[in-house]
């Protein structure tokens, strides 16, 4: 299905869960994974009825996420049950890979196509100030178990003042994986951090490795991707030199890929987000309504996501003042106070863990 500004909206972002077994300042400040309370779960009944209504629609490469969507109780039987629906082209993960050295050989054999690894460092110490945990081992078990499967993986890098891209590629370049490095999103902590990812990884890595090459994708298979699809993801890729790994960029603002955006996101709780930069959720399925059948409760799915594809806006406004939102609030008085907040206010008090970015 194609959105009203002409874009085709092939791949969907399931939030399987919304807690995590990490702390990531950027990510969930607040410490609301502590103990990993679970706040919110998709069933794999409603996983697979989301993604059967998607593919009615066109959608037919489906990623889960979270939150930490390897502490989901019945992941593996939920990729299994995914790539048996019709339509399905391919079913991706991303994982801080935390748990993953004992899913693995479970995903593989389930049918997994790909694994992203969300990995911000290589250095033990660091990697503890990250995320609260002393747990880079498991990380790089987690890794070594799904290379062994098997099962292509990639690196994901969220670029911060402090990140070593040296260091982090040489390790995906040992592992023999292509590495991504993501523009943090001015979502909550993230509104401060202000690292331009050209000119901090190209810059780094032209210093080692020389001029880089920029790699056209167009008409060429996605290494790693699970699927041969240009236009899958908004990394650009880079090759060097004395590398056999490709080097992506993935520039939300700096290198803004809005008018390719093929996405739509399923929330934790069930709601729909036709853009990772807005505040505006949709609901899935409304808590009001009583089915007589699956396919009466299809046919409801079906027409929320196409009214969340026709809402899904033409770029996102993460920084953008010019864009407001309406927030009404009741008063001690049972009037209503009517506030206008700035975009870039809303999106600084958002936190990532909640979105499923």
């Amino acid at each position: 299905m194609h959105d009203r500004f002409g874009r085709e909206i092939d791949y969907m972002r399931i939030s399987v869960i919304d807690s995590c077994n990490l702390n990531c300042y950027y990510c969930n400040p607040q410490d609301n994974n502590k103990n990993c309370q679970v706040i919110n779960t998709l069933s794999v009944k409603k996983v697979l009825c989301i993604v059967r209504a998607a593919t009615r629609l066109g959608i037919t490469h489906f990623r889960l996420t979270g939150g930490e969507p390897l502490l989901h109780p019945q992941i593996d039987e939920m990729v299994s049950q995914i790539k048996k629906i019709p339509g399905v082209r391919s079913v991706s993960l991303t994982t801080n890979a935390v748990l993953l050295a004992q899913h693995a050989k479970q995903l593989k054999e389930a049918g997994i196509d790909s694994i992203n690894v969300s990995l911000d460092t290589i250095d033990a110490s660091e990697y503890e100030h990250i995320t609260k945990k002393p747990l880079l081992h498991k990380v790089e078990q987690g890794i070594d178990a799904a290379i062994e499967c098997g099962i292509r993986v990639k690196i994901n890098v969220v670029l911060t003042p402090q990140t070593d891209v040296v260091a982090l590629t040489r390790y995906a370049s040992k592992k023999g994986t292509d590495i991504r490095f993501i523009e943090m999103m001015p979502v909550g902590e993230g509104h401060t951090n202000g690292v331009k990812p050209y000119e901090k990884v190209i810059g780094a890595l032209l210093e080692v490795y020389g001029t880089p090459c920029h790699i056209d994708t167009e008409n060429r298979e996605e290494i790693n991707s699970g699927y041969n699809n240009a236009d899958n993801g908004p990394a650009e890729y880079y090759s060097f030199h004395g590398l056999d790994i490709r080097v992506g960029l993935i520039q939300a603002i700096h290198g803004k890929f809005c008018d390719t955006c093929n996405r739509i996101r399923v929330t934790a709780d069930g709601r729909l987000m036709p853009c990772l930069g807005s505040s505006v959720t949709m609901d899935l399925v409304p808590d009001s309504c009583e089915f007589t059948d699956d396919l009466e409760k299809d046919f409801v799915i079906v027409q929320a996501l196409k009214a969340a594809i026709k809402a899904k806006p033409g770029c996102h406004n993460f920084n953008d003042n010019a864009v407001t939102y309406t927030k009404t609030t009741e008063t001690k008085t049972v009037e209503t106070k009517t506030t206008e907040l700035k975009a870039a206010e809303v999106n600084a008090a958002r936190n990532m863990s909640r979105i499923g970015g």
